[in-house]
């Protein structure tokens, strides 16, 4: 019913939702900080994605359980989140913090400050008005939170929020109405909403790879790609007249090359770029103990710096150490 035109609205909303990530140091929430510079563009700049009208979003709104609440268990209050009282990412959160792209999704549908207009995709308070239904279930951060051991019974919470989820989703009229065919859930982690992944099946899921479900499950026909919120900060501050030019190694990698399917694409990757003397490419593991090593080092200052995967330098001249991990 919806097919390739629902999809690419969901690119458009993703690619501006995903790009607050990579701006965004963790610490005590500025809304207007946090959003309002990329929702501002220069008169003569092109924008990433065009949805003239913008792509209507209408989110749920499920109790914090579902989502915020597993930020800070401790935290037993049960008000609507806004984005008055909306909470920081934890610092210290570690390898928790790649999976967080249904956390800034959330966040930015919540942003109602300057510019907020201006968007390729807003929320509106009205489900017969929107063009696609966003459900923040923070499945990631549940997996990584209540047993990510995957021994019981740790994992009896995220069972849970997976059973209520699918009940209310089933109740839905717009879930209905489509059968689920124009709802984005995100499920970054690779055991995100595993227990119960094939009853939403139909919905559109942001996954940042293929690598453990059958494509019948999750496949690039549906389903949206997102890359991994890097959790290593960029080095903005360059005091040279020309960062690009100063900088004697392009691209630093440190991170897994046998992964999935014996890591066939980072191998082959990795082959590609030993030629190039510009290149450091390091096989290691993204540990924590590993990615203090990173914040440490110099290299931050030179370079790209990436723990879980390759990075792409992106408007190196304009952004000379924005990192962006491969899909």
């Amino acid at each position: 019913m919806y097919g390739k035109a629902t999809l690419s609205l969901v690119f458009a909303l993703l690619i501006v939702l995903l790009l607050i990530s990579y701006s965004i140091l963790m610490g005590t929430v500025n809304f207007r900080s946090y959003f309002l510079p990329l929702l501002q563009s220069p008169a003569t700049a092109h924008p990433l994605c065009a949805t003239n009208p913008p792509l209507r979003v209408y989110m749920y709104d499920l109790p914090r359980r579902f989502n915020v609440g597993m930020l800070n268990l401790r935290n037993l209050e049960q008000t609507p989140v806004t984005d008055r009282n909306w909470p920081s990412w934890p610092k210290n959160s570690g390898l928790k913090r790649q999976h967080s792209a249904e956390y800034w999704m959330m966040g930015s549908l919540l942003y109602e400050g300057d510019g907020a207009e201006e968007r390729d995709a807003v929320r509106v308070s009205d489900p017969e008005m929107a063009d696609i239904f966003f459900v923040p279930f923070f499945s990631s951060l549940s997996f990584n939170t209540h047993g990510h051991v995957m021994t019981d019974p740790e994992t009896e919470i995220d069972h849970q929020l997976q059973i209520d989820l699918v009940k209310f989703l089933l109740q839905s009229k717009y879930w209905q109405q489509s059968g689920g065919g124009d709802h984005v859930i995100p499920m970054t982690h690779p055991n995100a909403f595993r227990f119960l992944r094939e009853q939403v099946n139909a919905s559109i899921q942001i996954v940042v790879d293929f690598g453990r479900h059958p494509r019948t499950m999750s496949n690039i026909s549906k389903d949206v790609v997102a890359p991994y919120v890097h959790i290593v900060d960029s080095f903005t501050d360059d005091d040279s007249t020309d960062p690009f030019e100063s900088r004697t190694t392009l691209l630093f990698f440190r991170g897994r090359t046998s992964r999935k399917d014996e890591g066939i694409v980072r191998v082959k990757l990795a082959k590609i770029l030993a030629a190039y003397d510009d290149v450091h490419y390091e096989r290691s593991v993204a540990t924590d103990e590993n990615i203090k090593v990173v914040f440490s080092t110099n290299l931050l200052h030179k370079e790209c710096v990436c723990q879980s995967s390759v990075c792409i330098l992106q408007e190196i001249r304009l952004h000379p150490v924005a990192c962006l991990m491969p899909l």
